[in-house]
């Protein structure tokens, strides 16, 4: 509608909306708001529920949430077409035909005593039921009248005018009316309000009713009153918007319309898909043999939906995704893009640097989906289906979504008790046979290289061509059809190792690069193109002993290798390095839950005022001893530490030393005083300084401080 009142009034009067004079001071007019069009009643019905307000007479505690305005929108039946009507229905047509009848025989009659007195002699005619019985059941379909067939005189000059300027379809009977638009309440309102929205207390809309019920102060037993009328408002709102206001990410995209990407159009080596799935069955760890899900890396080409490369690793990580890319490269070749999701594995800087990535020396283009849109990645998603859960239903640890649960909770209690008979084991020495269900390492990834190459080479894919005995290609002969040779790039092994090791800008000083906390040096570092200037470091995971030095631009410089100055310090491998940081956090968060455990056992004293009375004069009882008794010995001092000495323990670090200490302070030396001052300043008394304020044992230099005097 126009937005200004004259031309809004102008509007409505070329609608012929009915209208009506407003009562009440002002004057004015009131419109039907049934006829007027779908889309102002939908914004007059939306502006309602965004301006409802509860006021709750004598109630301050608690107030409605406001509605989202963008999330509602109410959603009437539409009758007047914007541009075209509808197709029109069987009923409607019959009744168009039976208008062109009485039209066709208006203008017979019309050639010979002109078009009005044609009009009035067919009206006459239908009236007096002086015409074929053909002529009178076409004129009570074309009229909608079972019972007559009478047809006006104006009526039939208006059906003439409309055949003559829209032809069959000026005559079409015009749309249905429009059903009365019903009408919104502030309460109906606010419940909406609360419906279209994702606090968890509004997922239904009985709660949503009660809330409102409670906030307004009415009897508790109307909101199934209320609930109604909010139900069958709802059945008016839009679900398009109602799915947007109630869900997000991932599950708003699976409820809402979607478009299908076609990939008939991609050759091989076009687009690849790189993606981690987590191993859905337990596999022996290959370090310590604890059972665990670990983590699969494939590429699959989007042409032909055949696996090129895959790896597998204890977790998710640019290590393993570079890896899989790595076996894919050196068995197909080079794609055009690599196309991944935005996890720290696929997009860290060690692909997508612009600079020295590896996919910026693969010359590849690297895209990424959209953060919480896993649709996107449907081709690789649905086909984990195929290969990879059916590879671990082989297992008896499989964990599916569709396990047995009684068969899992057997299996799971069974590994547990193995796991505790091997701590023990471990303690005491002893050898225990290992459960058969778990697979070792090795069972894993061979049955991950045959479940691969069964789907290459067997699995006919409803989405590739057919061959010519009707069947759909497998993945394999796809690729081998589909592939032109010419265009395939392959890599020597050399040059995928080098492509594909890992790589980090740093500045060249005195001949040596730093990586890792750990310098490597040659000669051509002090040349003038790179001394003091920024080079790409490229290194090997495997092998710390040396790094690959190019300039930014890629040009190759030198390669330098781990002090070379020194041969005194051994390094430690990126591969050791990572190890022992992911086994360091998993100690420590560990730690914190025994910790919080512990705190359970022996809760924290409360604070009470103690009293004590004062101490009076004790009372000596001394023994007659004659002169001839023995004297008694007197320790020396050197027999008095030598005594402390002994009944000390060994300590094997020195936070166990610190934590005898603060259990026997009244043992404190003043060779205690020194060593504890020089602890508690310590990074090892900083790392277990929350351990120690839990047990009651943190470092207070007043109160230690006392102790020291008193021992003086």
């Amino acid at each position: 509608m126009p937005s200004t009142e004259f031309r809004t009034r102008e509007k409505l009067a070329k609608l012929r909306t009915p209208q009506r004079p407003r009562a009440g001071r002002g004057g004015g007019s009131e419109y039907d708001c049934s006829a007027l069009p779908s889309e102002t009643r939908n914004a007059l019905m939306l502006d309602q529920i965004a301006r409802a307000r509860v006021v709750i007479a004598g109630t301050t505690e608690a107030t409605l949430p406001k509605p989202n305005a963008k999330a509602l929108s109410a959603q009437a039946p539409t009758s007047v077409p914007a541009l075209s009507r509808r197709p029109p229905s069987l009923q409607e047509k019959a009744c168009g035909d039976a208008r062109l009848i009485l039209v066709t025989q208006v203008l017979e009659l019309a050639q010979l005593n002109g078009t009005t007195k044609a009009c009035q002699l067919l009206a006459l005619q239908l009236a007096s039921g002086e015409c074929s019985t053909d002529l009178k059941e076409a004129a009570r379909v074309a009229n909608k009248r079972a019972r007559t067939a009478a047809v006006g005189e104006r009526t039939l000059f208006r059906w003439l005018a409309q055949y003559q300027q829209n032809g069959w379809w000026g005559l079409l009977p015009a749309p249905s009316a429009q059903e009365q638009s019903i009408a919104i309440n502030d309460d109906v309102a606010a419940v909406l309000a609360c419906y279209h929205s994702r606090d968890p207390q509004f997922r239904s809309l009985t709660n949503a009713a009660k809330h409102v019920t409670k906030q307004l102060g009415r009897d508790f037993d109307t909101w199934n009153a209320l609930y109604g009328r909010s139900r069958r408002a709802l059945e008016k709102v839009d679900n398009v918007k109602l799915i947007k206001a109630r869900h997000s990410g991932s599950e708003r995209a699976a409820k809402l319309p979607f478009k299908r990407r076609n990939t008939s159009g991609l050759k091989p080596l076009d687009v690849c898909l790189v993606d981690g799935h987590t191993f859905k069955a337990k596999v022996r760890h290959p370090d310590h043999g604890a059972p665990f899900a670990p983590e699969v890396t494939l590429v699959i080409d989007a042409g032909t939906r055949r696996v090129c490369g895959w790896s597998v690793s204890l977790s998710e990580n640019t290590i393993a995704v570079g890896d899989a890319l790595r076996h894919a490269v050196g068995n197909v070749g080079v794609f055009a893009i690599v196309y991944s999701d935005n996890g720290p594995g696929e997009s860290a800087k060690v692909f997508d640097c612009p600079v020295d990535g590896i996919i910026k020396r693969l010359g590849s283009e690297h895209r990424t989906g959209i953060p919480g849109h896993p649709q996107g990645h449907g081709l690789i998603e649905r086909s984990w289906r195929t290969h990879m859960i059916n590879i671990a239903r082989q297992f008896p640890t499989f964990q599916g979504s569709d396990v047995d649960s009684g068969t899992f909770r057997k299996v799971k209690a069974e590994l547990e008790k193995e796991q505790r008979a091997v701590r023990s084991a471990r303690d005491a020495g002893e050898v225990i046979a290992l459960s058969p269900k778990c697979p070792s390492w090795k069972q894993f990834v061979d049955a991950v290289d045959a479940g691969i190459a069964e789907y290459n080479a067997t699995h006919r894919h409803r989405s590739l061509p057919k061959r010519e005995d009707g069947k759909r290609m497998t993945p394999d002969e796809a690729w081998t059809s589909m592939l032109d040779e010419s265009l395939q790039e392959r890599m020597s092994a050399l040059e995928l190792r080098m492509t594909f090791m890992p790589s980090v800008i740093r500045t060249a000083q005195r001949g040596e690069v730093v990586h890792l906390n750990q310098h490597y040096q040659a000669p051509e570092l002090m040349g003038k193109r790179v001394a003091g200037k920024q080079v790409s470091v490229r290194y090997d995971i495997h092998d710390p002993t040396f790094v690959m030095v190019y300039t930014t631009g890629g040009e190759f410089v030198c390669e330098a290798k781990w002090n070379a100055s020194s041969i005194d310090y051994f390094p430690k491998a990126v591969i050791e390095r990572a190890r022992e940081k992911r086994v360091n956090a998993t100690v420590k968060r560990r730690q914190q839950q025994i910790d919080l455990a512990l705190r359970e056992l022996s809760p924290a004293m409360q604070p009470a005022t103690l009293s004590l009375p004062e101490p009076g004069t004790p009372n000596v009882l001394v023994p007659i001893v004659g002169a001839s008794a023995p004297s008694l010995h007197v320790s020396s001092p050197t027999d008095v530490a030598a005594h402390e000495a002994a009944s000390r323990p060994f300590f094997d670090t020195a936070s166990d030393r610190y934590e005898w200490l603060m259990s026997h302070r009244a043992n404190w030396t003043d060779a205690d005083a020194g060593w504890l001052r020089s602890y508690v300043g310590g990074e090892d008394y900083a790392e277990l300084a929350e351990y120690f304020a839990g047990r009651g044992m943190a470092w207070d230099e007043g109160e230690t401080g006392s102790v020291f005097k008193s021992a003086r």
